[in-house]
């Protein structure tokens, strides 16, 4: 009897995990597409109402702030934004996410620049079950030596 609720128990945290990991990547997905869509509403409601951003040397509180830094220049259209996870841990409401970002863009009607580098971000799930970014860091690969 005791193996059976040990295997029931274990089958239901993975259960849950992957119901979890499931929602984190299509809340990362959302982002991602209201990104290229130029969407500052819908970044700002992708974070948590106390997040913060954590840029190469900036932190920038607030989803209407993180959502504003977002924003595009004049000239430039994003025309691809995508978040590659590594490693997710998740413990109860908090998640840590741990990954790869992607962004092509374009200015000015140049060619294309693609660049990459790193992210963590750690997501928390809100009263109403949402996933949303509590902190948010990322930063360009270490330059080539």
């Amino acid at each position: 009897m005791l193996a059976t609720a040990t295997a029931t128990s274990r089958l239901g945290a993975q259960t849950r995990y992957a119901a979890d990991s499931t929602a984190i990547a299509a809340a990362a997905r959302a982002f991602s597409a209201a990104y290229v869509r130029n969407d500052t509403l819908a970044i700002a409601r992708a974070y948590a109402d106390t997040a913060i951003a954590l840029p190469n040397s900036r932190d920038i509180h607030g989803p209407a702030a993180i959502a504003h830094s977002f924003r595009w220049p004049e000239g430039y259209r994003q025309i691809s934004h995508l978040l590659t996870t590594e490693h997710l841990q998740i413990q109860g409401d908090l998640a840590v996410d741990l990954g790869w970002w992607t962004s092509t863009g374009q200015r000015d009607g140049k060619e294309p620049v693609t660049s990459s580098g790193r992210y963590l971000v750690a997501w928390v799930r809100t009263s109403t079950g949402e996933w949303k970014m509590l902190y948010d860091m990322w930063h360009p690969p270490p330059p080539k030596r």
